[in-house]
């Protein structure tokens, strides 16, 4: 009997051994789903061993893809001898992210607690192990050091440290419809593409401030439910343009900044092997073992101390209503307020995994979920079965199971509101959520058949969080996007996917660069640092991308000043125009 191999690695990704292949899939439901197809269209039946790392369950498929236990087929039958070799290759594939994945333990047990859901066809709804957005990569930095890895897609995966969930791919269900194995060719894609990096690196294991927007595991796994479709989606290459062009000219700049002043008010020599990131609430500096706070303000220390390891994590945040820059080392993180001197200190729990893909940051261990407040850590209430947790803010904590809608709890008064997507077009629906958080929801949509993978033409769309109302939608390719992570950049103004520039605040696509060798990396306020003809470092500012090498940590102050850092290891803080200057 033909046996196949799903290993499910630490990268949050599923693979699959058969035949001497290897190839990707977004979870264990997709997976199954795609060995049904393919033991129905070759009428073979399959023995399927799922290997998560800490046990083996099979599972088996007979020649009408039909699911059920292995137990009455098993017999004797021993383990292919290339199974080893597969999971060997399954790990080589798979990309390093330095992340954790959506509880990969969940997706053994999927099969066998699914088989009876598959057989009757009852119960359609899918649940998904968990959700990974985005995330960047730390700031400019005088050190020198081993590149972070992605962030959220993302370049802070790596900065994270081992087992911090940075940059995840998104872990869900089974695509609503498997595609026919003889229609629709499963391809292999590397790790969400990374954003470019500009000129230097941060020690490892710093994160930029106010972008390690990741999503939370979830706390069941998927009922696989596979449904047959005798309508592919249309296919259209990566090539073939989709949106019109957006209108973009390339110019070169005097200024240290596009539009503001080239004369700093002031400046600060940092070591020159800090580590640096910069945000509206501080500049974070890490060298040695010590840490040190400047107020972006003034440039002068808000707070200074020895640390026995360097943060992993760090963000802008607000908790009980108070600004407040907040990171974490090990097992433990800190809050420094607006106004005072010394941060809070708080204890984490054991193997905890923190989120800022909101407002507030959403803590994870286990099952059990909390969030930071003044006097300590906070619970929050856990969401039903089949829901994932996403993001909190404003006291709300967002979830939702596969298809929506966005439940938003309320986490003081237990208040519930439901939130239902409204859909692009009725032959529409949801193959891969991306991230939600910062009152917006993305998500990719595709007609039935279609997944990230899958080479279709697909619709990225945006919610409004408040009533689900489409803000803005983009006609694109899996291509293009589906493997790709959505970043939010420092102070919150902008956001990017792949070669998509939106106006966090309303949602609107910004920016098309798709048909420019642009490559766009973790917003600045208003300016996107980005790369051109694969090494020219430039700013992107309004319809304009400025070449230039200036390492731009942040804009702060509502953008009336920006932060740079200059090779000779100063920071300094540049005004912005007057608006008769501006350009």
């Amino acid at each position: 009997m033909t046996r196949a191999l799903i290993s499910v690695s630490d990268d949050g990704f599923t693979y699959i051994s058969l035949n001497g292949a290897t190839s990707r899939y977004s979870d264990t439901g997709q997976a199954i789903a795609y060995l049904g197809d393919y033991a129905r269209e070759t009428a073979t039946p399959l023995t399927v061993t799922i290997d998560d790392g800490t046990k083996k369950t099979e599972v088996f498929l007979d020649e009408n893809g039909k699911l059920g236990t292995a137990a009455a087929h098993a017999g004797n039958e021993p383990v292919a001898d290339t199974e080893a070799d597969a999971t060997d290759s399954a790990e080589k594939t798979a990309p390093h992210t330095g992340a954790e994945a959506a509880d990969p333990a969940a997706g053994s047990a999927a099969a066998a607690e699914s088989a009876e859901s598959a057989e009757t066809g009852s119960d359609p709804s899918r649940d998904y192990e968990g959700m990974a957005g985005e995330g960047a990569a730390a700031s400019s930095s005088a050190a020198e050091g081993t590149p972070e890895g992605s962030g959220g897609s993302s370049d802070p995966s790596g900065a994270g440290g081992d087992g911090y969930p940075l940059g995840t791919p998104f872990s869900g269900p089974a695509a609503p419809a498997a595609p026919k194995v003889k229609k629709t060719r499963v391809r292999k894609h590397s790790s969400r593409s990374r954003p470019q990096r500009l000129k230097k690196i941060t020690v490892p294991g710093l994160v930029l401030i106010g972008l390690a927007i990741l999503m939370i595991g979830a706390f069941v796994v998927p009922n696989i439910v596979p449904v047959d479709t005798s309508e592919a989606p249309q296919t259209i290459g990566s090539e073939q343009q989709i949106n019109p062009a957006s209108e973009l000219s390339v110019d070169k700049t005097s200024d240290v900044v596009p539009s503001y002043d080239n004369s700093p008010t002031w400046e600060t020599e940092v070591p020159k092997r800090a580590s640096v990131t910069a945000s509206d609430r501080g500049v974070l500096l890490v060298y040695k073992k010590k840490l040190e706070v400047l107020d972006p303000d003034t440039g002068k220390t808000r707070y200074k101390t020895k640390i026995d390891e360097a943060p992993t994590f760090a963000v802008d945040t607000v908790i009980d209503g108070r600004p407040a820059l907040l990171w974490q080392a090990g097992d433990t993180a800190e809050a420094l307020f607006d106004g005072e001197k010394k941060p809070k200190s708080y204890q984490l729990p054991e193997k905890a995994r923190i989120t800022s893909a909101g407002k507030s940051v959403l803590i994870k261990s286990g099952n059990q979920l909390s969030t930071f407040g003044t006097d300590g850590l906070e619970n929050v209430p856990t969401p039903k079965p089949g829901s994932t947790p996403m993001a909190i803010e404003n006291d709300e904590l967002y979830s939702s199971d596969w298809n929506g809608p966005v439940k938003a709890k309320n986490v003081e008064t237990g208040e519930e509101r439901s939130i239902d997507l409204e859909r692009p077009a009725d032959n529409l629906q949801i193959i891969d959520w991306i991230s939600a958080g910062h009152g917006k929801a993305i998500t990719l949509w595709g007609e039935q058949g279609a997944s990230t993978n899958s080479g279709h033409r697909i619709q990225l769309v945006v919610h409004s969080l408040e009533d689900g109302s489409i803000l803005s939608t983009v006609t694109t390719t899996t291509d293009i996007v589906g493997e790709k992570s959505w970043v939010r950049g420092q102070a919150g103004e902008r956001a990017y996917i792949g070669p998509y520039l939106f106006d966090l605040q309303s949602g609107l696509l910004l920016m098309d660069v798709s048909s420019r060798d642009i490559h766009l990396s973790e917003p600045r306020g208003t300016i996107v640092p980005c790369t051109m003809d694969t090494n020219t470092s430039c700013l992107l500012a309004g319809k304009h991308a400025f070449k230039t090498d200036t390492d731009l940590l942040a804009v702060v102050d509502g953008g009336e000043s920006a932060l740079v850092m200059g090779d000779d290891s100063t920071v300094r803080a540049y005004p912005k125009k007057s608006d008769s200057h501006d350009r």
